[in-house]
């Protein structure tokens, strides 16, 4: 079988991030079908396993921001989570965006049933940090994309090794990988960094000690994780590529992504000042193999004008 994103390509491919999130809400079918009729490469899409094994598609653990509704989305039954709407208001952090009507979260198996043929899928296993307890996300996500005969047409991420690697311990053809935030460091250990003299990198060239950023690039460069877990994609916050690590993963036959152009929400940027056009511009000199961006029309727009 060939997997469509390892397919040749003249410039990345567009992944609309949760869907096509300006027009509909994040992670809906409405969303995702916008993202067909726009055109769209692919979509990026958030999944958690909840507590009766059921995969579902919602970014947050905390079912409040979105629904209204607090709760943990890894502690309620699927009949639980299907009682909940995604709200019309969404806050953004230092803004909202309103949509016209309500919309319900859908079960991964629904998704790849309806799109499998029609869009390409980067299907992130959420966490915020490895966690034992719940590797078998790895295994049900497996299973579902078996079960629906999704194999040509997703990559899966996440940024929890042990999901990553009972997945491939249950389904050992499927494109893989882990997946890189520059804000890891400084949210695990905080800002300890910042006391050893900064080391001059490609990726430590902005004001301020980035020394967690340059330990990341090392880190992402040696491609240790990807080892352990056999994987053959990465997914990474641009900020943590420089000149050459693109050209490092393909020459091991790796494909790599890049997160987040044109943000919605801005409240962990570590860049904000960045000019989104300068950064797709960067990663497309840099060949990487898809971007993910939050605004999928401007992306198309400047591909156009190219």
């Amino acid at each position: 079988m060939m997997n469509r994103f390892f397919q040749d390509k003249s410039l990345p491919l567009i992944l609309g991030h949760r869907g096509v999130p300006l027009i509909h809400q994040e992670n809906t079918i409405a969303g995702f079908q916008k993202a067909v009729d726009l055109g769209i490469d692919g979509i990026e899409l958030d999944v958690f396993k909840t507590r009766d094994n059921k995969i579902v598609v919602f970014h947050d653990e905390d079912t409040e921001r979105l629904t209204g509704v607090k709760g943990d989305i890894t502690q309620m039954t699927w009949q639980e989570v299907s009682q909940l709407r995604i709200q019309k208001n969404i806050d953004m952090g230092n803004h909202s965006i309103q949509y016209p009507t309500e919309e319900k979260s859908p079960l991964l198996e629904e998704v790849l049933e309806e799109f499998k043929d029609k869009l390409l899928i980067n299907i992130e296993m959420k966490a915020y940090s490895p966690n034992w307890s719940r590797r078998h996300t790895g295994t049900e996500v497996a299973h579902i994309i078996r079960q629906c005969q999704a194999e040509e047409s997703v990559v899966i991420t996440s940024f929890d090794f042990f999901m990553l690697y009972y997945l491939e311990s249950e389904y050992n053809g499927l494109h893989s990988g882990f997946a890189y935030d520059d804000g890891m460091i400084l949210n695990s250990i905080g800002s300890w960094y910042e006391y050893i003299p900064e080391i001059e990198s490609e990726v430590s060239q902005a004001m301020g000690n980035q020394n967690d950023l340059t330990f990341l690039n090392l880190l992402l460069e040696s491609n240790h994780i990807g080892k352990l877990i056999g994987s053959t994609v990465v997914d990474v916050e641009y900020t943590l590529l420089d000149s050459d690590t693109v050209q490092k993963f393909h020459d091991r036959q790796m494909l790599v992504g890049a997160y987040t152009t044109f943000p919605l929400d801005r409240r962990t940027i570590r860049f904000p000042e960045d000019d989104p056009y300068q950064v797709i511009k960067g990663l497309i000199e840099k060949k990487v193999d898809w971007i993910e961006t939050d605004d999928p029309v401007k992306m198309q727009a400047y591909y156009h004008s190219l």
